[in-house]
Protein backbone atom coordinates (compact mmCIF):
# COMPACT_ATOMS: atom_id res chain seq x y z
CA UNK A 1 0.00 0.00 0.00
CA UNK A 2 1.73 3.31 -0.59
CA UNK A 3 2.43 5.53 2.24
CA UNK A 4 0.15 8.27 2.89
CA UNK A 5 2.49 11.33 4.08
CA UNK A 6 1.51 14.67 6.12
CA UNK A 7 2.32 17.08 4.16
CA UNK A 8 2.30 21.30 5.67
CA UNK A 9 2.83 24.35 2.96
CA UNK A 10 2.32 28.02 3.06
CA UNK A 11 3.86 31.30 1.24
CA UNK A 12 3.94 35.00 1.22
CA UNK A 13 0.84 36.30 2.22
CA UNK A 14 -0.12 37.43 -1.37
CA UNK A 15 -2.44 35.97 -3.78
CA UNK A 16 -0.29 34.87 -6.81
CA UNK A 17 1.60 32.91 -4.33
CA UNK A 18 -1.21 31.59 -2.82
CA UNK A 19 -2.65 30.20 -5.78
CA UNK A 20 0.46 28.64 -7.31
CA UNK A 21 1.33 26.98 -3.57
CA UNK A 22 -2.94 25.77 -4.10
CA UNK A 23 -2.07 24.03 -7.42
CA UNK A 24 0.59 22.63 -6.39
CA UNK A 25 -1.40 21.38 -2.97
CA UNK A 26 -4.16 19.71 -5.43
CA UNK A 27 -1.37 17.63 -6.88
CA UNK A 28 -0.31 16.22 -3.60
CA UNK A 29 -3.58 15.88 -2.19
CA UNK A 30 -4.78 13.75 -5.63
CA UNK A 31 -1.96 11.60 -4.92
CA UNK A 32 -3.13 10.40 -1.33
CA UNK A 33 -1.31 12.83 0.99
CA UNK A 34 -2.70 14.90 3.56
CA UNK A 35 -2.18 17.98 3.10
CA UNK A 36 -2.40 21.29 5.42
CA UNK A 37 -2.37 24.73 4.87
CA UNK A 38 -0.41 26.92 7.11
CA UNK A 39 -1.73 31.08 7.02
CA UNK A 40 -3.01 33.68 8.10
CA UNK A 41 -6.53 33.39 9.70
CA UNK A 42 -8.32 35.34 6.47
CA UNK A 43 -7.34 32.91 4.06
CA UNK A 44 -8.69 30.02 6.28
CA UNK A 45 -11.82 30.16 3.65
CA UNK A 46 -10.04 29.64 0.72
CA UNK A 47 -7.94 26.96 1.65
CA UNK A 48 -11.22 25.31 3.25
CA UNK A 49 -13.39 25.56 -0.38
CA UNK A 50 -10.49 23.33 -1.93
CA UNK A 51 -10.61 20.76 0.60
CA UNK A 52 -7.83 21.25 2.68
CA UNK A 53 -6.97 21.26 6.10
CA UNK A 54 -6.32 24.36 7.71
CA UNK A 55 -3.72 26.18 10.23
CA UNK A 56 -4.01 29.73 11.24
CA UNK A 57 -0.81 31.65 12.29
CA UNK A 58 -0.68 33.06 15.66
CA UNK A 59 -2.14 36.50 14.44
CA UNK A 60 -1.12 38.64 17.39
CA UNK A 61 2.35 37.72 15.99
CA UNK A 62 1.63 40.19 13.13
CA UNK A 63 -0.60 42.82 15.13
CA UNK A 64 2.58 45.27 15.30
CA UNK A 65 3.51 44.30 11.90
CA UNK A 66 4.65 47.78 9.98
CA UNK A 67 4.61 45.88 6.48
CA UNK A 68 1.98 48.54 5.72
CA UNK A 69 4.36 51.42 5.51
CA UNK A 70 6.07 49.34 2.67
CA UNK A 71 2.53 49.19 0.50
CA UNK A 72 1.68 52.87 1.44
CA UNK A 73 5.02 53.71 -0.07
CA UNK A 74 4.49 51.99 -3.24
CA UNK A 75 1.08 53.87 -3.31
CA UNK A 76 2.76 56.87 -3.36
CA UNK A 77 5.52 56.03 -5.06
CA UNK A 78 3.97 54.23 -8.43
CA UNK A 79 5.62 56.70 -10.45
CA UNK A 80 8.68 55.56 -9.54
CA UNK A 81 7.83 52.30 -11.08
CA UNK A 82 6.26 53.20 -14.17
CA UNK A 83 9.70 54.22 -16.00
CA UNK A 84 12.08 52.54 -17.68
CA UNK A 85 14.38 50.27 -16.86
CA UNK A 86 17.42 52.70 -16.59
CA UNK A 87 15.37 55.28 -14.82
CA UNK A 88 12.85 52.56 -12.55
CA UNK A 89 15.31 52.31 -9.97
CA UNK A 90 17.07 56.02 -10.52
CA UNK A 91 17.74 59.15 -7.92
CA UNK A 92 16.10 57.51 -5.14
CA UNK A 93 16.70 59.08 -1.50
CA UNK A 94 17.94 57.31 1.40
CA UNK A 95 14.47 57.54 2.72
CA UNK A 96 13.25 55.59 -0.19
CA UNK A 97 16.19 53.37 -0.23
CA UNK A 98 15.29 52.48 3.90
CA UNK A 99 10.86 51.91 3.42
CA UNK A 100 11.92 49.93 0.14
CA UNK A 101 14.32 47.48 2.81
CA UNK A 102 10.96 47.76 4.93
CA UNK A 103 9.26 44.77 2.98
CA UNK A 104 11.90 42.66 4.85
CA UNK A 105 9.68 43.63 8.20
CA UNK A 106 7.24 41.08 6.91
CA UNK A 107 9.85 38.81 6.45
CA UNK A 108 10.69 38.46 9.82
CA UNK A 109 7.21 38.33 11.05
CA UNK A 110 6.16 35.63 8.89
CA UNK A 111 9.48 34.03 10.39
CA UNK A 112 8.58 34.61 13.96
CA UNK A 113 4.89 32.99 12.92
CA UNK A 114 7.03 29.65 11.25
CA UNK A 115 9.17 29.36 14.16
CA UNK A 116 5.94 29.22 16.27
CA UNK A 117 3.98 26.37 14.10
CA UNK A 118 6.62 24.41 13.67
CA UNK A 119 7.78 23.77 17.16
CA UNK A 120 3.94 23.60 18.28
CA UNK A 121 3.09 20.67 15.29
CA UNK A 122 6.45 18.81 15.12
CA UNK A 123 5.11 15.87 15.68
CA UNK A 124 2.17 16.14 12.88
CA UNK A 125 4.06 16.77 9.65
CA UNK A 126 6.86 15.14 7.28
CA UNK A 127 7.69 17.89 5.00
CA UNK A 128 7.35 21.22 4.75
CA UNK A 129 6.93 22.79 0.94
CA UNK A 130 6.87 26.90 0.78
CA UNK A 131 6.36 29.65 -2.06
CA UNK A 132 8.83 32.56 0.10
CA UNK A 133 11.28 33.19 -2.60
CA UNK A 134 13.92 34.27 -0.37
CA UNK A 135 16.23 32.29 2.68
CA UNK A 136 13.76 31.95 5.94
CA UNK A 137 15.65 30.95 9.30
CA UNK A 138 12.77 29.21 10.96
CA UNK A 139 12.94 27.16 7.18
CA UNK A 140 16.37 26.98 7.05
CA UNK A 141 17.21 25.19 10.31
CA UNK A 142 14.07 22.72 10.10
CA UNK A 143 15.20 19.12 10.89
CA UNK A 144 12.58 17.99 8.32
CA UNK A 145 12.67 18.18 4.63
CA UNK A 146 11.91 21.57 3.53
CA UNK A 147 11.05 22.20 0.07
CA UNK A 148 10.80 25.82 -1.83
CA UNK A 149 8.59 26.64 -4.97
CA UNK A 150 9.21 30.00 -6.66
CA UNK A 151 6.55 31.27 -8.48
CA UNK A 152 8.38 33.92 -10.17
CA UNK A 153 9.43 34.33 -13.19
CA UNK A 154 12.54 32.14 -13.22
CA UNK A 155 15.06 34.12 -15.10
CA UNK A 156 16.73 35.27 -12.00
CA UNK A 157 17.23 31.09 -11.72
CA UNK A 158 19.83 31.77 -14.87
CA UNK A 159 23.47 32.54 -15.04
CA UNK A 160 23.66 34.24 -18.23
CA UNK A 161 20.40 36.18 -19.21
CA UNK A 162 20.01 39.79 -19.09
CA UNK A 163 19.54 41.69 -15.48
CA UNK A 164 16.51 40.12 -13.42
CA UNK A 165 13.63 42.57 -13.20
CA UNK A 166 14.55 44.61 -15.82
CA UNK A 167 12.28 43.63 -18.80
CA UNK A 168 15.34 43.39 -21.46
CA UNK A 169 15.37 40.95 -24.11
CA UNK A 170 17.39 37.81 -23.90
CA UNK A 171 18.95 39.93 -27.17
CA UNK A 172 19.84 42.30 -24.80
CA UNK A 173 22.52 45.47 -24.98
CA UNK A 174 25.17 44.69 -22.41
CA UNK A 175 26.07 48.19 -21.88
CA UNK A 176 22.41 48.76 -20.72
CA UNK A 177 22.49 45.50 -18.50
CA UNK A 178 25.82 47.00 -16.79
CA UNK A 179 23.57 50.48 -15.93
CA UNK A 180 20.87 48.86 -14.92
CA UNK A 181 22.66 46.76 -12.40
CA UNK A 182 24.47 49.67 -11.31
CA UNK A 183 21.38 51.60 -10.59
CA UNK A 184 19.29 49.05 -9.35
CA UNK A 185 22.07 47.56 -6.65
CA UNK A 186 22.55 51.10 -5.40
CA UNK A 187 18.72 51.17 -4.64
CA UNK A 188 18.45 48.04 -3.03
CA UNK A 189 21.93 48.78 -0.99
CA UNK A 190 19.43 48.87 2.46
CA UNK A 191 17.58 46.06 1.67
CA UNK A 192 20.78 44.20 1.18
CA UNK A 193 22.46 45.83 4.69
CA UNK A 194 18.86 44.82 6.50
CA UNK A 195 18.27 41.20 4.93
CA UNK A 196 22.43 40.02 5.98
CA UNK A 197 21.66 41.54 9.14
CA UNK A 198 18.77 39.48 10.00
CA UNK A 199 20.46 35.93 8.53
CA UNK A 200 23.52 37.07 10.44
CA UNK A 201 20.99 37.31 13.68
CA UNK A 202 19.24 34.24 13.07
CA UNK A 203 23.10 32.50 12.40
CA UNK A 204 21.95 31.13 8.80
CA UNK A 205 24.64 31.86 5.68
CA UNK A 206 23.10 35.22 3.68
CA UNK A 207 22.35 35.12 -0.03
CA UNK A 208 24.57 37.54 -2.14
CA UNK A 209 22.46 40.03 -4.18
CA UNK A 210 23.57 38.85 -7.36
CA UNK A 211 21.77 35.93 -6.99
CA UNK A 212 18.46 37.96 -6.40
CA UNK A 213 18.34 36.95 -2.45
CA UNK A 214 16.77 33.34 -3.85
CA UNK A 215 16.58 30.64 -1.36
CA UNK A 216 18.67 27.81 -2.34
CA UNK A 217 16.97 24.05 -2.41
CA UNK A 218 18.90 22.04 0.13
CA UNK A 219 17.33 18.72 -1.50
CA UNK A 220 15.21 19.93 -4.90
CA UNK A 221 12.85 22.91 -5.07
CA UNK A 222 10.34 23.83 -8.20
CA UNK A 223 9.67 26.54 -10.31
CA UNK A 224 6.46 27.45 -11.72
CA UNK A 225 6.93 27.47 -15.90
CA UNK A 226 6.54 26.09 -19.48
CA UNK A 227 8.83 24.31 -20.83
CA UNK A 228 8.20 26.10 -23.74
CA UNK A 229 9.21 29.73 -22.61
CA UNK A 230 11.59 28.50 -20.05
CA UNK A 231 15.07 30.70 -20.55
CA UNK A 232 17.19 27.84 -21.63
CA UNK A 233 19.14 29.83 -24.28
CA UNK A 234 19.82 32.18 -20.84
CA UNK A 235 21.63 28.98 -18.57
CA UNK A 236 23.27 27.15 -17.31
CA UNK A 237 20.95 27.70 -14.07
CA UNK A 238 22.61 29.02 -10.82
CA UNK A 239 21.80 26.39 -9.23
CA UNK A 240 20.96 22.74 -10.49
CA UNK A 241 18.27 21.97 -7.97
CA UNK A 242 15.73 23.91 -9.45
CA UNK A 243 13.04 21.80 -11.17
CA UNK A 244 10.73 23.11 -13.85
CA UNK A 245 6.77 22.23 -13.06
CA UNK A 246 4.96 22.94 -16.14
CA UNK A 247 1.93 23.36 -15.42
CA UNK A 248 0.19 23.59 -11.49
CA UNK A 249 -2.93 25.27 -12.10
CA UNK A 250 -5.31 25.31 -9.10
CA UNK A 251 -8.91 25.10 -9.59
CA UNK A 252 -11.78 27.73 -9.54
CA UNK A 253 -12.79 28.92 -6.07
CA UNK A 254 -16.02 28.44 -7.03
CA UNK A 255 -18.54 27.48 -10.08
CA UNK A 256 -16.20 26.09 -13.05
CA UNK A 257 -18.31 27.96 -15.39
CA UNK A 258 -18.41 31.54 -15.64
CA UNK A 259 -21.35 32.99 -16.75
CA UNK A 260 -21.58 36.42 -19.41
CA UNK A 261 -23.52 39.22 -16.83
CA UNK A 262 -26.56 39.95 -18.66
CA UNK A 263 -25.70 43.69 -19.17
CA UNK A 264 -23.12 42.05 -21.56
CA UNK A 265 -24.44 38.78 -22.76
CA UNK A 266 -26.49 40.69 -26.16
CA UNK A 267 -23.16 43.36 -26.89
CA UNK A 268 -21.19 42.70 -29.89
CA UNK A 269 -17.73 42.00 -29.91
CA UNK A 270 -14.77 39.55 -28.61
CA UNK A 271 -14.76 38.85 -24.79
CA UNK A 272 -11.92 40.17 -22.85
CA UNK A 273 -10.37 39.76 -19.50
CA UNK A 274 -8.55 42.82 -17.74
CA UNK A 275 -6.52 42.90 -14.46
CA UNK A 276 -3.83 44.65 -13.22
CA UNK A 277 -3.60 42.86 -10.11
CA UNK A 278 -3.55 43.75 -6.81
CA UNK A 279 -0.80 46.31 -6.28
CA UNK A 280 -1.08 47.57 -10.30
CA UNK A 281 -4.78 48.22 -9.60
CA UNK A 282 -3.93 50.42 -6.57
CA UNK A 283 -2.70 53.01 -9.18
CA UNK A 284 -6.60 54.59 -9.36
CA UNK A 285 -5.50 57.33 -12.21
CA UNK A 286 -4.33 54.66 -14.36
CA UNK A 287 -7.23 52.72 -13.98
CA UNK A 288 -9.42 55.24 -14.95
CA UNK A 289 -7.70 56.22 -17.89
CA UNK A 290 -7.72 52.48 -19.21
CA UNK A 291 -11.32 52.39 -18.76
CA UNK A 292 -11.60 55.56 -20.41
CA UNK A 293 -9.72 53.99 -23.71
CA UNK A 294 -11.19 50.65 -23.55
CA UNK A 295 -15.11 52.05 -23.38
CA UNK A 296 -14.00 53.27 -26.72
CA UNK A 297 -13.37 49.60 -27.99
CA UNK A 298 -15.77 47.42 -29.82
CA UNK A 299 -15.45 44.79 -27.31
CA UNK A 300 -16.51 43.44 -24.02
CA UNK A 301 -14.30 43.57 -21.05
CA UNK A 302 -14.75 41.97 -17.45
CA UNK A 303 -12.82 43.61 -14.97
CA UNK A 304 -10.96 42.93 -11.93
CA UNK A 305 -11.22 46.47 -10.28
CA UNK A 306 -8.67 45.73 -7.32
CA UNK A 307 -8.82 46.66 -3.56
CA UNK A 308 -10.06 50.17 -4.91
CA UNK A 309 -12.55 49.75 -7.02
CA UNK A 310 -15.22 51.05 -5.04
CA UNK A 311 -13.19 54.37 -6.80
CA UNK A 312 -14.17 53.62 -10.46
CA UNK A 313 -17.16 53.67 -12.94
CA UNK A 314 -16.93 50.82 -15.73
CA UNK A 315 -18.35 51.71 -18.84
CA UNK A 316 -21.33 49.94 -20.66
CA UNK A 317 -19.34 47.58 -22.39
CA UNK A 318 -17.56 46.76 -18.84
CA UNK A 319 -18.49 44.05 -16.26
CA UNK A 320 -16.40 43.76 -13.01
CA UNK A 321 -15.91 43.35 -9.25
CA UNK A 322 -13.24 44.51 -6.74
CA UNK A 323 -12.22 40.66 -6.81
CA UNK A 324 -13.02 37.57 -9.40
CA UNK A 325 -12.55 34.08 -9.55
CA UNK A 326 -10.79 34.06 -12.77
CA UNK A 327 -10.25 30.63 -13.60
CA UNK A 328 -13.47 30.36 -14.48
CA UNK A 329 -13.28 33.95 -16.69
CA UNK A 330 -10.36 32.63 -18.25
CA UNK A 331 -11.52 29.87 -19.51
CA UNK A 332 -13.97 32.02 -20.87
CA UNK A 333 -12.58 35.42 -22.40
CA UNK A 334 -10.92 35.58 -25.91
CA UNK A 335 -8.06 37.42 -24.47
CA UNK A 336 -6.35 38.71 -21.79
CA UNK A 337 -4.62 42.35 -20.78
CA UNK A 338 -2.69 41.43 -17.49
CA UNK A 339 -0.25 42.61 -15.35
CA UNK A 340 2.36 39.86 -16.11
CA UNK A 341 2.09 38.52 -12.08
CA UNK A 342 3.49 35.01 -12.83
CA UNK A 343 0.14 33.75 -11.36
CA UNK A 344 -2.02 35.04 -14.19
CA UNK A 345 0.48 35.06 -16.73
CA UNK A 346 0.49 30.94 -16.10
CA UNK A 347 -3.45 30.91 -16.03
CA UNK A 348 -3.04 32.63 -18.86
CA UNK A 349 -0.64 30.65 -20.78
CA UNK A 350 -2.49 27.44 -19.66
CA UNK A 351 -5.70 28.41 -21.08
CA UNK A 352 -4.50 29.52 -24.34
CA UNK A 353 -5.26 33.04 -24.58
CA UNK A 354 -3.43 35.41 -26.44
CA UNK A 355 -2.45 38.34 -23.94
CA UNK A 356 -1.35 41.66 -23.94
CA UNK A 357 0.73 42.61 -20.85
CA UNK A 358 1.22 46.01 -19.39
CA UNK A 359 3.74 45.33 -16.38
CA UNK A 360 4.50 47.57 -13.28
CA UNK A 361 6.61 45.67 -10.79
CA UNK A 362 9.32 43.38 -10.78
CA UNK A 363 9.27 39.87 -12.44
CA UNK A 364 6.32 41.21 -14.36
CA UNK A 365 8.79 43.56 -16.60
CA UNK A 366 10.30 40.10 -17.69
CA UNK A 367 6.88 38.38 -18.24
CA UNK A 368 6.09 41.15 -20.63
CA UNK A 369 9.53 41.20 -22.60
CA UNK A 370 8.96 37.00 -22.91
CA UNK A 371 5.85 37.53 -24.73
CA UNK A 372 7.41 39.25 -27.10
CA UNK A 373 10.82 37.23 -27.37
CA UNK A 374 8.39 34.11 -27.80
CA UNK A 375 5.85 36.01 -30.34
CA UNK A 376 2.96 34.75 -28.29
CA UNK A 377 1.45 38.73 -27.67
CA UNK A 378 2.30 42.33 -26.41
CA UNK A 379 3.43 44.21 -24.51
CA UNK A 380 2.65 47.44 -23.56
CA UNK A 381 4.07 50.19 -20.91
CA UNK A 382 2.04 51.67 -18.48
CA UNK A 383 4.24 55.07 -18.90
CA UNK A 384 3.29 55.69 -22.71
CA UNK A 385 -0.21 54.37 -23.13
CA UNK A 386 -3.14 56.17 -24.62
CA UNK A 387 -5.11 54.94 -27.35
CA UNK A 388 -2.70 52.22 -28.67
CA UNK A 389 -3.95 50.24 -26.70
CA UNK A 390 -7.17 49.70 -28.64
CA UNK A 391 -4.69 48.85 -31.84
CA UNK A 392 -3.16 46.13 -29.75
CA UNK A 393 -6.45 44.72 -28.99
CA UNK A 394 -7.27 44.25 -32.85
CA UNK A 395 -3.58 43.82 -33.44
CA UNK A 396 -3.09 40.71 -30.39
CA UNK A 397 -6.92 39.05 -31.28
CA UNK A 398 -6.22 39.28 -35.27
CA UNK A 399 -2.53 37.34 -35.05
CA UNK A 400 -2.99 34.25 -36.25
CA UNK A 401 0.82 33.08 -35.08
CA UNK A 402 -0.03 34.28 -31.73
CA UNK A 403 -3.23 31.83 -31.61
CA UNK A 404 -0.92 29.07 -32.98
CA UNK A 405 2.05 29.65 -30.68
CA UNK A 406 0.31 30.08 -27.26
CA UNK A 407 -1.92 26.85 -28.19
CA UNK A 408 1.01 24.45 -28.55
CA UNK A 409 2.28 26.52 -25.38
CA UNK A 410 -1.31 25.22 -23.70
CA UNK A 411 -1.42 22.15 -25.12
CA UNK A 412 2.11 21.74 -23.66
CA UNK A 413 1.43 22.41 -19.77
CA UNK A 414 -1.65 20.01 -19.82
CA UNK A 415 0.58 17.01 -21.53
CA UNK A 416 3.53 17.88 -19.96
CA UNK A 417 4.54 14.73 -17.31
CA UNK A 418 6.72 17.31 -14.79
CA UNK A 419 3.82 17.66 -12.10
CA UNK A 420 3.68 13.82 -11.64
CA UNK A 421 7.50 14.03 -11.62
CA UNK A 422 7.74 16.60 -8.74
CA UNK A 423 5.05 14.69 -7.04
CA UNK A 424 7.55 11.07 -7.29
CA UNK A 425 10.25 12.99 -5.95
CA UNK A 426 8.87 14.05 -3.07
CA UNK A 427 7.78 10.84 -1.88
CA UNK A 428 11.31 8.93 -2.91
CA UNK A 429 12.66 12.05 -0.68
CA UNK A 430 9.99 10.96 2.49
CA UNK A 431 10.98 7.11 1.75
CA UNK A 432 14.33 7.61 1.80
CA UNK A 433 14.14 10.15 5.29
CA UNK A 434 11.97 7.26 6.41
CA UNK A 435 14.05 4.26 5.83
CA UNK A 436 17.19 6.19 7.15
CA UNK A 437 14.83 7.09 10.54
CA UNK A 438 14.49 3.62 10.79
CA UNK A 439 17.89 2.50 10.45
CA UNK A 440 19.18 4.77 12.88
CA UNK A 441 16.56 3.87 15.34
Amino acid sequence: MKTKYRIFISSIDAFGHINCTLGFGELLAQAGHEVTFVHRLHHAEIFKSHGFNFIPFDESIFSASPLSTFLKWVEVNLNKFRADALTRYAGWSDEDKIVFASMLDGNETINIALEKILEEHKDSFDIFIGDFVTRYPALYKLSKPYIPLFSMNPLSLYSEGPPPYSGYSVNFDQRKARQFMETYYDAITRFEEKAIAWWESCKVPSIPKEASFIDEPKHFGFYHYPEGLDYRECGPKICDKWIRVDASIRQSDGPQVFTIPESLADLPGKLIFFSLGSLGSVDVDLMRKLIDILAKSPHRFIVSKGPRGDELTLAPNMWGQNYVDQIPILKAVDMVITHGGNNTFMETLYFGKPMIVIPFFFDQFDNAQRVVDCGIGKRLNSWDLDENLLDAIEETLDNSEFKKKINEISVSMRSADSKKKAVEMIENLLAKCTQLSANQA
